[in-house]
């Protein structure tokens, strides 16, 4: 078979597949050129999931007659004029051959206005075919309409989906535009209606509170600048998380990016501060203001991807902007504290009640890495000195000096608590001057105890006991080498293990915290880890905290065990000390508020 060089027309619509994946391709190329030349205004217009219809319209700068004609040519771009200018990219709309990729598939129009014309220009293309220009009169921007798209290539229509979820990626391009350009005003309309209308702000949380759908108390903001990078932004409240990530928006240099890394380090900074539960994500928006030296944009054929020269730096500084930004969120709770939609779980409260999270907490025997709470269903009830509410549960000679009583605002919110009594061996019930709290018994005390654990041992040298007998556990090899890549580790962790054999490992020395533990079924579940993760930068705290939040929660008392006066009355004194009263270390709500002025309206009074 001869060698034969491809007609222009089948080279356009073979790189028209490159920049044209489905309609929202069509407008992340389109809103870029619009912000890229200055406007102020964009409308945009869909129909049918963008497969009949799309229409932006700007009132951007315009192009004269002869750069509307080049704009359609491939390779052209008023954006790059040598090799260096490709590292270094400060706006979006540099690749030259978007309109070419556009207008090769499908029937293409561009209006087109400067405003030192009195005409604006007319063109129209189909199929990269039967091109025509002429003047016209308009107003000054550019209106770029996309009718029919993909009907030269039949085959690329069956990879759609339906026109709901056409329309839904569409919108995600079109908030992440309007997130970061906040400044600009977006209209969207979908088959004719108008669905979204997002004013000018000078405000970026007003922008971020409407696209997000959250109130002004329900998203915290972010802020962290060093050296080689600037940190913006908001974050949703810890227990206003989602069971989906359609709420995590990341910008990289004004650019919507997607990159698993960075959100693994928001969720690990919520896991690591205030807990966030198995199966639920942060909301986000983040800026990230980098030397666009540092980072290439150019890894991704849409640029949905950058590449940092130094990735695990910037994983750190995200995580440590988020992990700040939830330290002071800390002490500014939600008064009316009602947990959001968990399915199975809790009920999300359309309006106030007296309902309490109705699901119990499950056991998972054995597995210190699963995200059900390990809670013994079995245990029996114990009396105040044997839950330890005092003493030290590492058995160490070190001291746990309780903390000065802190003056925060969630302090003066809570004021003096009255003890009520203990509901069905699970809550405990207190009233304020402003109204009644319910607290989930197990979730505060073990929150509790996770926190003053947690500020031991963090960023401390563990308590460690030998065995007096060194315990040997066979393993296959893989897994018995998976443990000796990380010895060190296991060695910062409080553990001392040799390994004899390939196919054995052999301990002579653990961490207090898990004297009695079976070691057999816990080097398994760290094999699992090890296999598992592969972004974190920080192995040790993340496995440290899964062991303390394992012990905060088998020393915790249990649903169904009765309390006396004294031991409820010495868990609400202790919330002075605890510094996220409203989760436990596992994300899940500690409590409920209900106003007396609530209950007033309930009764009618």
């Amino acid at each position: 078979m001869q060698i034969q060089i491809l007609p222009p027309q089948v080279r356009d619509q073979i790189a028209a597949g490159e920049v044209v994946e489905r309609p929202a391709s069509v407008i992340k190329e389109l809103i870029e050129n619009s912000i890229d030349a200055g406007a102020k205004n964009i409308e945009i217009f869909i129909e049918n999931g963008g497969k009949d219809l799309i229409r932006i319209k700007d009132d951007g700068h315009g192009m004269s007659p002869e750069d509307a004609e080049k704009s359609i040519l491939r390779h052209a771009t008023s954006k790059i004029k040598n090799i260096d200018d490709l590292f270094a990219i400060q706006s979006f709309g540099f690749r030259g051959e978007a309109l070419a990729a556009i207008s090769a598939i499908s029937n293409f129009e561009l209006i087109s206005k400067i405003s030192k014309n009195n005409f604006g220009t007319i063109l129209k293309i189909s199929a990269g075919e039967n091109k025509t220009i002429e003047e016209i009169s308009s107003n000054n921007g550019t209106d770029i309409s996309i009718k029919n798209l993909f009907f030269p290539t039949p085959a690329r229509l069956q990879y759609l989906k339906t026109n709901s979820t056409e329309y839904r990626q569409i919108t995600k391009e079109i908030f992440g535009f309007a997130l970061y350009n906040y400044e600009v005003s977006f209209k969207v309309f979908n088959n004719k209606k108008l669905s979204f209308d997002f004013p000018a702000t000078k405000d970026p949380k007003v922008r971020t509170q409407k696209i997000l759908k959250k109130s002004s108390d329900d998203i915290c903001p972010v802020s962290l600048k060093t050296p080689s990078l600037k940190i913006s932004g908001f974050i949703s409240r810890p227990e206003n998380c989602s069971q989906n990530r359609t709420s995590q928006f990341l910008f990289v240099n004004g650019r919507r990016i997607e990159d698993h890394r960075l959100a693994f380090a928001v969720r690990e900074a919520f896991k690591q501060s205030a807990g966030i539960e198995h199966g639920y994500y942060p909301a986000f928006v983040l800026f990230l203001e980098i030397d666009p030296i540092l980072v290439d944009v150019n890894v991704h054929p849409r640029k949905l991807e950058v590449k940092f020269s130094e990735p695990g730096d910037v994983f750190s500084i995200v995580k440590k902007s988020v992990s700040q930004s939830l330290e002071k969120a800390s002490s500014i709770p939600q008064n009316n504290f009602q947990p959001q939609t968990r399915v199975g779980e809790f009920t999300k409260y359309t309006e106030p009640g007296l309902n309490s999270p109705s699901k119990k907490i499950q056991q998972t025997a054995g597995s210190f890495f699963s995200p059900t709470q390990l809670v013994s269903q079995k245990k029996s009830n114990k009396d105040f000195s044997e839950r330890n509410f005092n003493r030290n549960l590492f058995d160490s000679d070190e001291n746990f000096n309780t903390p000065e009583t802190s003056n925060n605002i969630e302090d003066q919110e809570l004021g003096e608590l009255k003890l009520i009594g203990q509901v069905a061996r699970k809550y405990i019930l207190a009233e304020n001057k402003s109204g009644l709290f319910i607290f989930d018994q197990h979730a505060l005390h073990e929150r509790q105890r996770f926190e003053m654990f947690w500020k031991k041992f963090e960023n401390k040298k563990i308590p460690t006991q030998k065995l007096l007998v060194p315990q040997t556990i066979k393993m296959s090899e893989t897994e018995v080498s998976i443990l000796n890549e990380n010895k060190k580790d296991f060695e910062e962790l409080g553990f001392k293990i040799n390994f004899p054999q390939d196919d054995e490992i052999k301990i002579t020395e653990i961490p207090n915290l898990l004297e009695n533990e079976n070691l057999e079924k816990l080097f398994q579940n760290f094999v699992d880890y090890f296999e598992s993760e592969r972004i974190s930068e920080h192995k040790i705290k993340k496995i440290l905290r899964k062991l303390i939040e394992y012990k905060a929660c088998r020393g915790a008392i249990m649903f169904g065990d009765k309390l006396e006066t004294k031991e409820m009355q010495k868990i609400l004194e202790d919330l002075k000390h605890t510094k996220f009263k409203w989760l436990c270390a596992h994300g899940r709500p500690n409590y409920i508020f209900h106003s007396f002025d609530e209950l007033d309206h309930k009764f009618h009074r």
